[in-house]
């Protein structure tokens, strides 16, 4: 359940969820990201095997190596910067005009900074605002209304707070748990963690993304392009994978909220969401739901 009240006074007053209740659902952000670039390559705008520097402006990378490829599957070694901050900042306050990259290519490092990075990419190549190009290739023809990417919390200076839940951290203070809402807060970095979306619109991105990409280049982003050891599974072109039970997805967390998105079985298989107002593993509780469903 979600508690809207602030204060916390009278847990009585807990309001249950609501299928429009909007959450922070922070990294899965990235698969938005990657099929918005993955529509730039089908487009012919965007090489996936091409220097991102290609593509970037204001904002570029200190390898001129790094490959669009490779910052979709994290084996760019890009640096990632601060996460979270009352507001989003320009990405060049947050990282300077150059991006460091100090990982070893082709070795998996999750990169947030990276996805920043494609951000911006996606930004140039439009000309548009990373938001709102996100907007019109992914989220408007997904039909995922509640989904934006603020840039304040909603609620906070003038943010539409409408159905946005408030998230809540667990204070053991006198040797008890009580749930304090967590400070409001937003990814400095949109395309790597700044999306607010329903459950219903995961549901809807899990389950249609592959319509927006043509087949080949749809089967490409989840095939796996490097092992994400020590951790389990492989890392596609923005999907996390796990070949073994056939499952690809993200899950995340952030202050005061967690998400998942699994699906299973390719077009038409199951998608499996689960999202909370506190910052708990919630991918086990997603992982179950598929089991059960399958």
């Amino acid at each position: 359940m979600c508690i809207r009240d602030r204060g916390w006074a009278d847990l009585d007053r807990a309001e249950a969820l609501r299928p429009g209740h909007r959450f922070p659902v922070w990294s899965v952000a990235k698969l938005v990201t990657a099929i918005a670039v993955l529509r730039l390559v089908a487009d012919g705008r965007v090489g996936l095997d091409e220097p991102a520097n290609r593509y970037l402006g204001s904002v570029r990378l200190a390898s001129e190596a790094v490959t669009v490829r490779e910052l979709l599957a994290h084996t760019g070694g890009v640096d990632s910067p601060k996460l979270f901050a009352d507001r989003v900042p320009e990405l060049a306050d947050l990282t300077g005009p150059v991006m460091a990259c100090p990982g070893e290519r082709g070795t998996f490092r999750y990169s947030s900074g990276g996805y920043a990075a494609l951000g911006a990419l996606v930004g140039e190549v439009t000309g548009m605002a990373y938001a709102d190009a996100a907007t019109r290739l992914v989220l408007a023809p997904l039909g995922m209304t509640g989904a934006s990417f603020p840039d304040r919390a909603p609620g906070q200076d003038g943010e539409d707070g409408e159905d946005a839940v408030t998230g809540y951290l667990l204070d053991a203070e006198g040797g008890s748990f009580r749930p304090v809402p967590a400070r409001a807060s937003v990814c400095t970095m949109p395309a790597a963690g700044g999306l607010w979306a329903t459950a219903g619109d995961l549901v809807r991105l899990g389950a249609g993304w592959r319509s927006l990409l043509p087949g080949e280049l749809a089967r490409e982003a989840v095939t796996p392009q490097v092992s994400r050891a020590p951790m389990e599974g492989q890392m596609g072109l923005g999907w996390i994978l796990n070949t073994d039970r056939e499952v690809a997805g993200h899950f995340s967390a952030g202050p005061g909220g967690s998400a998942s998105l699994i699906t299973r079985g390719g077009a038409g298989g199951l998608v499996a969401v689960a999202v909370t107002s506190r910052t708990v593993p919630i991918e086990p509780v997603a992982a179950r739901v598929i089991r059960a469903m399958a």
